[in-house]
């Protein structure tokens, strides 16, 4: 449904898209995650028609941005980060008004109906829009962008000031809508992209630095090794112990309670860490208070694929130069 190739955005002296590709599906719903700045919004206007690509091609439904905008637009819903609303209108005239610039014509009473109900405007019907909430004006944004029904999503920061009940209510509709349409997502919120995303695209430096499920993201960079331990000896000791475990790659000192109490993450590639510590832990007799497996937070997750992906991209331009 919607494919780049080889797409670069410059603007004067700055690339904000290099040389990007990816290929999304009927049907899947794409997390689309990243640092403040590194192309996110930029590929999602090239994708909705707003801006041109420098180079490279972009198609969505089979139609070239450039060639077909128009049908392009047809087929698109887009709610960007900066919601484009008239403060002056009440909601309701203003859904009416965007449903007739779409000819929705004899669908337009019920499409509305409907667009009001799964964002949950009816209290603020007949209320002017500059008056609304930040998170009200966001979902008046999400409802012109469902109004016409349109086959392809594009979402940019769609839960911003939302409160806890309105997100969960967003993300709802958004696994409800990917059943018949194509859903791409923008958004900071790393819990957000693992409930709801088929696959993620991470992008940093306007390139893309990885494409999977979160899970197989999670797996690729070893985030299920990681020991928790909270153990009752002296940290100099630990330390020494540990350290003297072939495959352990990293200890991650906590905070400790007192000089005997000692809490530490140890990061490690050898599937027989777990056990070989088990045994040293029964061999020294050590009081253990906690000692369980668990995974990269989100954040943390995300931190290391940006900057596993920086180092491939520094090699690559490395090997380049060569």
């Amino acid at each position: 449904m919607i494919e780049l190739k080889n797409v670069t955005k410059t603007y004067g002296l700055t690339k904000a898209l290099k040389d990007v590709s990816f290929k999304i599906e009927k049907g899947e719903i794409i997390g689309f995650v990243g640092p403040n700045g590194a192309g996110k919004s930029t590929a999602m206007k090239i994708i909705t028609t707003y801006t041109a690509p420098t180079s490279g091609t972009a198609t969505v439904g089979g139609y070239d941005v450039l060639e077909n905008p128009y049908e392009v637009r047809k087929i698109l819903g887009y709610l960007p980060e900066t919601v484009p609303l008239y403060y002056d209108m009440l909601v309701y005239d203003y859904l009416e008004f965007v449903g007739e610039a779409r000819h929705l014509n004899g669908q337009l009473k019920s499409r509305l109906g409907w667009v009001v109900e799964a964002c949950h405007l009816e209290s603020v019907l007949h209320r002017q829009i500059g008056v609304l909430s930040k998170g009200f004006k966001q979902r008046v944004c999400l409802a012109q962008a469902l109004i016409h029904d349109p086959d392809i999503l594009i979402l940019d920061e769609p839960t911003s000031g939302l409160d806890p009940l309105q997100i969960i209510g967003i993300r709802n509709l958004i696994k409800d809508l990917a059943h018949e349409k194509t859903i791409m997502v923008s958004t900071h919120i790393l819990q957000e992209v693992a409930s709801i995303a088929d696959r993620i695209l991470v992008i940093n430096e306007g390139r893309i630095v990885a494409v999977d499920t979160y899970d197989a993201l999670r797996a690729k960079i070893g985030a299920d090794k990681i020991i928790y331990l909270d153990v009752n000896v002296d940290k100099a000791t630990l330390k020494s112990s540990l350290n003297a475990i072939k495959g352990i790659e990293q200890l991650e000192f906590l905070s400790a309670t007192d000089h005997s109490q000692i809490r530490v993450r140890i990061h490690y590639r050898s599937e027989s860490v777990p056990s070989e510590l088990d045994q040293m832990i029964k061999t020294q007799n050590w009081p253990l208070n906690e000692f369980h497996k668990e995974g990269l937070s989100l954040e943390e997750t995300f931190i290391r694929l940006i900057s596993q992906g920086k180092e491939v991209q520094e090699k690559a331009v490395e090997g380049g130069n060569a």
